[in-house]
């Protein structure tokens, strides 16, 4: 059997692609040795690098659910704290994190002049300054870059956005010589993006940004239908795989294309769109959070801190620290130095930790164990079609899931069994009982029936199998099963020491199914809140029905109840939920004497 580690992944992933030698990845970025050392396993990496790596191989990360250790993670946090710092104006507290940022790699020197150049554009607005510090951080890892020569560079995310960061500095000094060479760019870097990012998140999340500066540019030119075929582009990409986060600019450039062109408000669904989430923003989202930073995006990475994943799986196997470290270290106050996030272990040391726990201290991706991102994105299809209730489909698609998988691995088996059954019980083909039994079997070692607790955090998998299960009991009628073992879960979660957005799709999928149970205003509105932050909004129109039954429960006024109606139509409209749009269009036609959808 192989071992599948974050290395083997990256190694695959660039051989795959043939033409992709190691020292064209790496170029500007860290040396072969390194990334030789990184595909053996045989060191430790910064999450940014290894983010780099797989999105200059087209790939996205966001895909991948790792466990770090304690250094790793301070540098997520350090990062989130300056992003944070700059965007909510806090000048000093930004410069004093700047002047401290860690030197290590050509990936920090670039990071820490990237957020240089934020920091001058959005509290100084100093165009001049923001763009000589992109430009610093473009020549730190695509040194020497060229249009003319775009095709020999490897580029990823972070990367597109500082080339693009530099374009939209050059177009709003709105000088006309800089226009026409922008404009060239822009095609070039769009161009790019189609033929290289060929994951389909990824692509959205970098090509909407492109789309809004060329449109723009077309605004300016006062060529409105233009305008509205790049938005509408950039717009495609997000709506598909519902990322809220960039639709602000592109809706409101288009709704300013349309009423330049004489086209009326009212009857543009853009517009609705815009107003509906613009509502929403306002009344939920945090002021300072941005809308239209080309160096943010939604949240979607699943991080692990190793001492708690150690701690957790020590406890639920009712083994002491010092059964645990016996063998591994040479006292137990050596490891509980680790247990408590002092320290880190050495990889070795780490990896005979995890042996003694029979957990696979290499599985980093939360889907399914494999390093194929063919055999994921299969995963990620399969999740849709149960998404959308088609079943049949979803069916077949587990079949061919469980030829690509290795299923001699435990997490892969149970994963499978655990989607059969959900599958089989939707066809009608078993009885919902016997899958509310089948998942409880499944769920004998991270739940512990008999004290109404969770033995450990649950990773991805674990919730996968925990809101199947929980979707069972609830169609047995034992709602107040489902509800514990939902809170049990979701506070697991939020008392660990990574932040719940590393968490966020998690999170977010127990967080909406427990409020559809519980139906309170606090936890209804939290899951809006929630969904609005991490910047992915698949929920959002089940979110929305779940305050729709909070009103007609409280007995609110029809008008309103109608408005929120309108809002679950339009939301669901626009990330094709073709099925709620249906539901929901049939009941406003009935209850409105007036056409208002469009």
């Amino acid at each position: 059997m192989s071992r599948i580690t974050i290395g083997s992944v990256i190694e695959k992933a660039r051989i795959e692609k043939k033409t992709i030698s190691r020292k064209m990845l790496v170029q500007g970025i860290c040396s072969e040795q390194m990334l030789y050392d990184i595909e053996k396993d045989r060191r430790e990496s910064d999450p940014l690098l290894v983010d780099i790596l797989l999105q200059r191989l087209g790939k996205s990360p966001d895909k991948l659910e790792r466990v770090l250790q304690v250094e790793m993670y301070r540098m997520v946090g350090i990062r989130d704290l300056l992003e944070q710092a700059i965007l909510r104006g806090r000048r000093v507290y930004a410069e004093k994190i700047l002047e401290q940022y860690p030197m290590r790699t050509n990936v920090d020197k670039m990071y820490q002049r990237r957020m240089q150049a934020c920091l001058l554009y959005r509290m100084d607005q100093n165009l001049e300054g923001a763009k000589t510090c992109l430009r610093e951080a473009i020549d730190l890892t695509l040194p020497h870059f060229s249009y003319e020569e775009i095709a020999r560079y490897r580029i990823s995310t972070v990367e597109m956005e500082n080339l693009l960061g530099v374009e939209r500095m050059l177009v709003e000094s709105r000088s006309n010589e800089d226009i026409i060479d922008v404009k060239r760019h822009l095609e070039i870097l769009a161009d790019y993006i189609d033929k290289n990012f060929t994951d389909e998140e990824e692509h959205a999340k970098v090509y909407s940004k492109c789309a809004w500066l060329l449109a723009f540019i077309c605004f300016l030119q006062k060529d409105y239908l233009q305008t509205m075929v790049f938005c509408q582009k950039g717009m495609e990409g997000l709506r598909k795989n519902a990322i809220l986060y960039f639709m602000f600019p592109l809706l409101s450039l288009m709704t300013d294309a349309q009423e330049a062109m004489g086209i009326d408000l009212e009857k543009s669904k853009w517009a609705r769109y815009r107003e509906i989430l613009t509502f929403l923003w306002k009344s939920y989202a945090e002021e300072w959070y941005p809308t239209d930073c080309l160096f943010h995006n939604c949240s979607q990475q699943e991080y692990y801190l190793d001492y708690e994943l150690a701690r957790h799986e020590r406890e639920a196997k009712g083994m002491t620290q010092e059964d645990l470290s016996q063998g591994v270290y040479q006292n137990v106050e050596s490891y509980s130095r680790f247990e408590t996030g002092r320290v880190s272990p050495k990889k070795r040391t780490f990896e005979k930790l995890m042996e003694k726990l029979g957990i696979e201290k290499g599985r980093y991706n939360g889907y399914a164990v494999t390093d194929s991102f063919e055999t994921m994105e299969l995963r990620r299809s399969l999740d849709r079609l149960i998404g959308c209730r088609e079943y049949a489909q979803a069916e077949a698609a587990c079949e061919q899931l469980k030829k690509e998988l290795d299923m001699e691995m435990k997490e892969n088996r149970q994963y499978i069994e655990s989607e059969e059954i959900l599958i089989q019980s939707r066809l009608g083909k078993i009885p919902f009982e016997t899958a509310a039994d089948r998942q409880k079997a499944l769920l004998a070692d991270m739940i512990d029936f008999s004290n109404h607790s969770l033995r450990r955090i649950p990773m991805r998998n674990d919730v996968l199998r925990l809101n199947y299960y929980c979707a069972a009991l609830k169609e047995t009628g034992q709602r107040n099963e489902a509800e514990w073992i939902y809170r049990c879960a979701l506070q697991k979660m939020e008392r660990s020491r990574v932040n719940i957005k590393y968490r966020s799709r998690s999170y977010s999928l127990l967080l909406n199914n427990y409020s559809a149970i519980v139906r309170t205003k606090q936890c209804i509105h939290g899951v809006l809140k929630n969904e609005l932050r991490c910047g992915k909004i698949s929920m959002l129109p089940f979110c929305l029905n779940n305050i729709l039954h909070t009103m007609e429960r409280d007995g609110r006024y029809e008008q309103e109840y109608i408005r929120w109606a309108e809002f679950v139509y339009y939301i669901s409209d626009l990330l094709y939920q073709q099925e709620v749009k249906m539901a929901y269009g049939d009941y406003l036609e009935n209850r409105c004497d007036r056409a208002v959808l469009h």
